[in-house]
């Protein structure tokens, strides 16, 4: 190998380590957002079980107000799955 060519991969060498340090932290800030939305939905999950039983223990006006919200959480829930799938394929 001739100096040029060990010039130009040591600095090919640099380039790299830089990049990797680079996508290194990407990577870990992107696993650590991932996880905020996970568990940001996974929240919303366990108060939707909650709304669904008592959706099955009530009647009357309260069941149907629950119900209601319970649609609304779930309509949540599924936005944030999407945005999860989004983000995970956006990777």
């Amino acid at each position: 190998m001739d100096e040029q060519q060990k010039t130009k991969l040591d600095e090919m060498i640099e380039e790299l380590k830089q990049k990797r340090d680079e996508l290194k932290v990407q990577v870990h800030l992107a696993k650590a957002e991932a996880g905020d939305l996970w568990q940001e939905t996974e929240d919303k999950w366990q108060h939707l079980r909650k709304q669904l039983d008592k959706i099955e223990n009530g009647a009357g006006d309260s069941a149907k107000d629950v119900g209601a919200a319970a649609m609304l959480a779930a309509e949540e829930i599924k936005k944030g799955y999407g945005r999860l799938r989004q983000f995970i394929k956006d990777i």
